[in-house]
């Protein structure tokens, strides 16, 4: 992990986590620690092999247009699903920014993970607060996008079918070439509760209220059996 957040290559990563797990074994057998193996702490031997290994700048821009589309996946289809897709040029620019910050956050706090000895209350807490600030960045430039004026571009109804259908088929891609099943999952929770939910009768406060406690129970839900399913093996 803090590899792969420092930019290394993926490859060369396994490659040394397969030839460390060799040594380790074999320390262990021999009743030796993970120190006589290292010589240092193993933070400052990830250190170490950070500075050694170049930046793969080719394989991080592998996953860039991939994280891009994906998130721009996402916001597109709960903009159709939730009304129609409306998009101005702030908004746009927001966006970008707020994927930046994102990306920074996630590796940043990937490498503090990865190098300290956390408590499962205060990763729990880390990862929350890293769910929680794109979130509200995302809500903050929501509000800022209806009082700043700006050019917009309205998809029509048929702008608007058209871009569930590609939304879906990028998840279904993602879904293959990352070979999980979540990429499909999450938008399913996310939004296809909000589309049942029009269809009845409810008043509109109630559909939302009903949506929000199935798309937080759902998400809860998968994640607590992808867990439990991780630890069995």
């Amino acid at each position: 992990m803090y590899l792969f957040s420092s930019g290394k290559n993926e490859h060369e990563i396994e490659k040394i986590i397969s030839e460390l797990e060799d040594h380790l074994m074999e320390a262990e057998k021999d009743g030796k620690d993970v120190e006589h193996l290292i010589g240092q702490s193993p933070k400052e031997y990830m250190e170490q092999l950070a500075g050694e290994m170049a930046f793969d700048l080719k394989g991080l821009l592998k996953y860039i247009p991939v994280l891009l589309i994906g998130v721009y996946a996402y916001i597109l289809l709960g903009n159709a699903v939730q009304g129609g897709i409306e998009y101005s040029l702030l908004k746009v620019i927001g966006d970008l920014t707020i994927f930046i910050i994102m990306m920074t956050l996630f590796a940043g706090s990937f490498k503090y993970v990865a190098s300290h000895t956390l408590s499962k209350t205060k990763e729990r807490i880390l990862f929350f607060l890293l769910g929680s600030i794109p979130v509200g960045l995302f809500v903050g430039l929501m509000f800022l996008d209806k009082t700043v004026d700006t050019p917009s571009i309205e998809f029509n109804p048929l702008g608007n079918a058209i871009t569930i259908g590609l939304c879906i088929l990028i998840f279904i891609a993602i879904s293959i070439w990352s070979k999980t099943w979540v990429s499909i999952i999450v938008p399913a929770i996310l939004y296809l509760p909000e589309v049942f939910l029009r269809m009845t009768p409810l008043d509109k406060e109630i559909q939302m209220i009903v949506s929000m406690v199935i798309m937080f129970g759902g998400l809860f839900l998968y994640f607590f059996l992808v867990n439990k399913q991780e630890k069995i093996r």
